[in-house]
């Protein structure tokens, strides 16, 4: 996804990895994914499979693809022109935050997709 094709105010997803079902006697069942930000710090949420998209379930194979609808917030530039622009998103649309209540993060836009309603 480019640049000049998202701007603040846009619903993104977030490419994320489900890597452990937290709960399978739930329905939906609770998962856990796992992404890196733009700093290299690994975020972890949890939420029932569905917000995460796909077809995730209790009998899923891990880890699996997976996503988190965010917000475009706005655009970090990169001091070094060639740099991947940075985009800081909010996971505000389903209310999915991080273990530490962080809601808000600094991602690289190769890791935004266009999102999907669900």
């Amino acid at each position: 996804m480019d640049r000049p094709a998202l701007r603040p105010g846009d619903h993104v997803e977030l490419s994320c990895e489900a890597v452990e079902c937290m709960d399978r006697t739930s329905f939906p069942a609770v998962v856990r994914v796992v992404f890196t930000d733009a700093q290299g710090r690994a975020w972890s949420l949890v939420d029932k499979a569905p917000i995460f998209g796909g077809d995730l379930d209790p009998e899923s194979t891990l880890p699996t693809p997976a996503a988190v609808r965010c917000v475009v917030k706005e655009f970090r530039d990169m001091p070094d022109a060639s740099s991947v622009p940075l985009v800081l998103v909010s996971t505000e649309p389903d209310g999915v935050t991080a273990e530490d209540g962080t809601a808000v993060f600094l991602v690289s836009v190769d890791l935004l997709g266009p999102a999907a309603s669900r």
